[in-house]
Formats: C-alpha cells, sequence, structure tokens
C-alpha cells in the first residue's frame, strides 16, 4: 500500500463522508410479489439442473482429523 503524503493526509480527513442517494443504488432484483417470488423459484430449480460436473471428494491424507 502506499504511502500517503501530508497533503493527501489532510485532504481525506477534511473530506466529507460520502451518502450515496436512493437513485445512485441498484435496483432490486426481484418484485416483492408471490407472482415473481414463485417464478424465480422455478428458475433456479432449472438453473440448478444446468450443472452436470463431479466434484471429487478426497478423504485422504495422513491428518489427524481424517
Amino acid at each position: 500500500m502506499a504511502k500517503l503524503t501530508k497533503t493527501d493526509r489532510e485532504t481525506l480527513r477534511s473530506a466529507e463522508p460520502w451518502v450515496q442517494s436512493p437513485a445512485e443504488r441498484s435496483p432490486r432484483i426481484m418484485e416483492d410479489t408471490p407472482e415473481a417470488r414463485a417464478r424465480y423459484c422455478r428458475w433456479a430449480n432449472e438453473a440448478a439442473k444446468f450443472f452436470k460436473g463431479t466434484k471429487p471428494v478426497n478423504f485422504t491424507g495422513k491428518h489427524w482429523k481424517l
């Protein structure tokens, strides 16, 4: 991490805190209705079926917790 100069430190300390306005915030992804939640649940259920890979489980080694 770079060291700040004296003037940089003074500038940062004198700066006002930044407050994000509601217009700058990220929009809501899901509508707050039962129908929208049901659509999302159906989509998530179908999306979970796309992964066809395997995750290897390896219980080998000499660690005492194995």
